[in-house]
């Protein structure tokens, strides 16, 4: 008997999805009075998309900086370890091993992620504390300037040509010495070059699209792509920029960013980084989501792919396009896993 696409979809998605990009811990702390947001909200979506890794990210929003960066940043992650505390369906995972392990048992595996490093302020040992408590891959900047750099404007042209500070080069350095992964999202050009320059290791963008289909410097060229490809990295492909125009963020414009970039430098470089946050966005009041659209971009939401629930239709594309078994489950969790693999050991 022939397989269902159904059956199908079930079958790639046995292993668990990884997504390395989700603004998991801004949520919990936001909602710190209402504990148990994370079994009762965001556990059944994730069961609903076969989530076995999720990066969850600490943000700090502007209101907070620059007094209370470092401190928000430790609420978040505090957050996130009561919650996983009162479920028996997550784990907090350090290491490539830690995540087997989870994922053996059947829990979902949460990476703790940075993106913009203002909880460090301009002191680099705060690394080391960070990392201790389970940060394992850190992005320098957001789009705005921070003591490490700048991140890329959203806009064509027009991000600064100055590069990562003395402080951002050395961040990067500690990163690779300690154990840490250099994520690249939203980093300026030069930045990104000046990251490159200074690393090793494989280097990954966790989330972002490409800029064929949405030409702004917060996404990546077709060179930054090749660097990423060169350097055996990974690129995950972002549910939320994939097109200026409202009419085009599709689910088939989504499958055209994975395409470009597996055109470019192999389906061994192409993963997911889907950055949900509409649910985030729709409880701003309207001012809040103006003042959104004019220091960055209005979003422009996939319908079919607004949250973790909505993964499996990601999948059902992807058949439909004509991706392979192999190309599906590389993009779909493998390739993280290689990186996770070569770069996230156990603490000696």
């Amino acid at each position: 008997m022939s397989e269902t696409t159904d059956e199908r979809i079930r079958r790639l998605h046995a292993q668990g999805i990884v997504d390395l990009h989700f603004d998991l811990l801004m949520d919990l702390y936001e909602k710190r009075n209402s504990p148990g947001l994370l079994v009762s909200h965001y556990l059944p979506e994730f069961e609903a998309g076969d989530i076995g890794v999720i990066g969850a990210a600490i943000y700090i929003e502007d209101r907070y900086l620059p007094e209370m960066a470092l401190r928000v940043g430790l609420d978040q992650i505090a957050r996130l370890y009561a919650e996983v505390g009162q479920s028996d369906r997550f784990a907090i995972c350090k290491s490539h091993e830690e995540i087997l392990r989870a994922r053996k048992s059947g829990k979902i595996a949460v990476l703790i992620t940075m993106e913009g490093v203002e909880p460090l302020g301009t002191d680099r040992d705060l690394l080391r504390v960070f990392y201790e408590l389970g940060v394992r891959v850190i992005g320098l900047t957001h789009a705005r300037r921070n003591a490490a750099g700048d991140g890329g404007v959203f806009a064509a042209t027009g991000s600064s040509c100055e590069g990562l500070t003395a402080f951002g080069r050395d961040i990067v350095r500690e990163c690779e010495a300690l154990g840490v992964i250099v994520d690249l999202a939203h980093i300026s050009p030069k930045g990104f070059e000046d990251i490159l320059s200074i690393t090793t290791k494989p280097v990954i963008v966790s989330h972002s699209n490409a800029r064929k289909y949405y030409d702004i410097e917060r996404n990546i060229s077709d060179e930054q792509i090749k660097m990423v490809g060169q350097r055996h990295g990974v690129i995950g492909i972002n549910a939320v920029l994939v097109s200026p125009r409202k009419e085009e963020a599709t689910l088939d414009r989504y499958v055209d960013h994975i395409e470009h970039v597996r055109d470019l430098i192999g389906v061994d470089s192409v993963g997911i980084g889907f950055d949900f946050f509409e649910f985030l966005y729709r409880q701003w009041p309207e001012a809040e989501q103006r003042e959104l659209a004019a220091k960055f971009t209005k979003p422009h939401f996939i319908p079919d792919l607004t949250n973790h629930s909505h993964a499996r239709n990601l999948t059902r594309k992807l058949i439909e396009r004509g991706f392979s078994d192999e190309e599906i489950e590389k993009i779909l969790y493998k390739n993280w896993m290689r990186v996770f693999e070569e770069l996230l050991h156990e603490q000696k």
